[in-house]
């Protein structure tokens, strides 16, 4: 794969790829770190638009999703392809640029800058962000239940605490020899089936879990992603841009194949033991050529630097681990207007990332704030003036 230094005039760091970029001096691969950005901004286009469909979990819903037949329903579909590779997506980045950290710097550096750029936010996250969505919520809530919202689940933020989980695996995977680099670590592409198989949840893609006691099938899932991640980076393989194509038989023939399985009541063998195995398949299939198409769609179309991309990729962060307290309240606020749900879904989103990046710019960029979750940031030097022309006196 190949490095592309930072532009001049902004300092060198290492771009880690997870949340919280940046470090050390290092090489920065701008089209995972767009990558990264994507899969943080596509989350929130997921909880915009769950309240569209019937699901029993969220605390607000539209008379659309339960009117609209499931395979009528465009907004099912659009987050069944989102939760279908999102998140493994995110730790196979994560995976990647830990394992760079840990060429580059070391094993303590490696886990000391996941404390500073995963923990603390997760930390300040918990006593912030989610007693917010509690207060947001319909529901009974007393001050008192406010602060310690986060012992029930940790909402959003669990994908913090999977991820300093399993940096600490690989810290301790490292400091016994362990390498990463045989090549029988291709093995963990057909892997993933085995915790696919054991999904409870009846959804495209892997159960979610927010509780501090981790579930198994969900961590082991990641974890292969994570892992592959960084045999990826240890193998120093390369992104091609073909891979581009592994999109479209992953959307046109896994993704509707996954739903039938899944969702079509009238499919002749639905609930027969073998039909869940072939849906393991066809969903671990969906993420994986997913994963591969998005890597090479973006080493085609970012791998040059552009500030507003960089730019976005740094607020990514910001905007996902603050989104969800606004979203839900967006969505309760105009889930009784008279105007299109697709209307509605479209002002969600851009009202709630349009607060948050002013935010970013004006309050969290250049704080304490922007220094935890990305490193420290200066601002841009002003373009060079062009010289005063004294105007001619006419006559």
């Amino acid at each position: 794969m190949a490095t592309r230094a930072t532009a001049t005039g902004s300092p060198p760091r290492l771009d880690d790829g997870g949340p919280g970029a940046g470090g050390l001096a290092a090489p920065r691969f701008h089209d995972l770190d767009a990558l990264r950005g994507f899969a943080m901004l596509l989350g929130i286009l997921l909880h915009a638009g769950v309240f569209l469909v019937p699901v029993d979990f969220w605390p607000v819903h539209e008379a659309y999703a339960y009117e609209t037949a499931p395979e009528a329903n465009v907004y099912a579909w659009f987050l069944s392809i989102i939760h279908g590779f999102r998140m493994p997506l995110f730790f196979l980045v994560s995976g990647f640029f830990s394992a760079m950290l840990w060429q580059s710097r070391g094993l303590d550096r490696l886990a000391r800058h996941r404390l500073e750029r995963v923990g603390l936010p997760l930390l300040v996250g918990a006593f912030t962000v989610v007693p917010a969505i509690g207060w947001v919520e319909p529901g009974d809530y007393s001050l008192l239940d406010w602060p310690l919202a986060w012992v029930d689940g940790l909402e959003h933020l669990w994908f913090l605490w999977y991820l300093l989980l399993l940096v600490t695996g690989l810290v301790a995977a490292a400091r016994l020899g362990l390498a990463f680099r045989h090549p029988a670590w291709w093995l963990l592409l057909p892997l993933a089936l085995a915790p696919q198989y054991a999904m409870h949840e009846q959804a495209f893609g892997p159960d979610t879990a927010d509780r501090l006691v981790p579930a198994g099938r969900v961590l082991a899932y990641y974890a292969i992603f994570f892992a592959f991640g960084v045999f990826f980076r240890q193998r120093n393989l390369a992104v091609r841009r073909w891979w581009t194509v592994f999109l479209a038989p992953a959307l046109l023939l896994l993704l509707p194949a996954g739903v039938m399985l899944l969702y079509d009541a009238t499919f002749p063998y639905a609930g027969e033991p073998w039909a869940w195995g072939v849906a393991a398949v066809v969903q671990v299939a969906f993420a994986w050529l997913m994963c591969f198409g998005a890597m090479g769609l973006f080493r085609w179309i970012a791998s040059e630097e552009r500030f507003w991309v960089r730019y976005l990729s740094d607020a990514s962060y910001w905007l996902y681990l603050t989104h969800l307290p606004l979203v839900i309240g967006a969505q309760r606020l105009v889930v009784d207007w008279p105007v299109s749900v697709h209307l509605k879904f479209v002002m969600i989103n851009v009202a709630v990332v349009a607060v948050l990046l002013v935010a970013y710019q004006t309050g969290v960029r250049y704080t304490a704030i922007g220094t935890m979750l990305n490193g420290p940031r200066v601002p841009r030097p002003a373009p060079p003036g062009r010289p005063l022309v004294p105007r001619t006196q006419a006559g």
